[in-house]
């Protein structure tokens, strides 16, 4: 028998998917992933699915969604936005606020980023051979950690610039992406694919506290404390963060010696 995971409501328009296409020779299987595969779901989970057609078969696939949604009409659910993602996929909002992001594709074209925790609901292939197409799809497009170091005390750098030149809004972003470089370190150390969700679930909660202090508001004395937090993240909980594979070269240590150095000039002479 198929398990539907989720809350009555992912169960419902779950089943109205493989019922829209059970007898549909066009689809060889139809496989829910992200947090409802995994079994992590909780009430507000989006609804992520694969659906894996057959070699010869080419769609439309706003046409495809515009059907599907007319299916879910039974249910006493009504799409509100139908948003294309390429020529394969896209995303659909339903007035009750639940989201189904849904992609078409063959075998050959499975992505490895469904492979983690992928549960099959329906069709003639196997959950193995589609974790098998996937995996062969691998790409090791990664950099390599040190170099995540260095690109965020380069953006560190580039914030006391941007902080001097009173730019806010980019010293705002690139604060933002220092943070998520850390958490990518941390994820990526730690045996997790999804950054921000490995580093809320796992990560030391003294240490999401001080990443989470990096927030700044919009002025320059909080842009100048949320810099200063994090080189001392940097500093001290590098180690940690990184599972103990990385720690702050004397070129980075130089670095961050000349930002701060910049930073109290520009104070004094201002």
């Amino acid at each position: 028998m198929v398990h539907y995971p989720g809350t009555s409501q992912h169960k419902a328009l779950l089943h109205a998917v493989v019922d829209h296409y059970n007898d549909d020779p066009r689809v060889l299987a139809i496989v829910v992933f992200g947090s409802l595969g995994r079994g992590t779901w909780d009430k507000y989970s989006d609804i992520d699915l694969d659906i894996i057609l057959t070699d010869e078969t080419q769609l439309d696939p706003v046409h495809e969604f515009q059907r599907l949604c007319d299916s879910f009409l039974r249910l006493g659910e009504r799409a509100a936005l139908i948003i294309p993602d390429g020529d394969d996929a896209g995303d659909l909002v339903l007035e009750s606020l639940v989201q189904l992001s849904i992609r078409y594709h063959p075998l050959a074209d499975t992505s490895p980023n469904i492979v983690d925790g992928l549960h099959l609901l329906s069709g003639r292939l196997t959950a193995a051979t589609i974790v098998a197409a996937g995996v062969a799809n691998q790409r090791y497009t990664h950099p390599p950690l040190a170099q995540l170091v260095d690109q965020c005390i380069r953006y560190a750098a580039v914030v006391q610039t941007c902080i001097l030149r009173e730019r806010h809004w980019l010293t705002i972003e690139l604060l933002h992406r220092m943070r998520s470089i850390l958490m990518e370190i941390f994820s990526r150390t730690h045996g997790g694919l999804r950054a921000h969700q490995m580093f809320e679930h796992e990560a030391d909660p003294r240490v999401q506290v001080r990443l989470g202090a990096t927030l700044p508001q919009y002025d320059l004395s909080s842009l100048r404390q949320a810099l200063e937090l994090l080189l001392m993240l940097l500093e001290d909980d590098l180690e940690s963060l990184s599972n103990g594979q990385l720690a702050l070269t004397r070129s980075h240590q130089e670095v961050i010696r000349q930002i701060r150095q910049r930073g109290l000039t520009r104070t004094l002479v201002g």
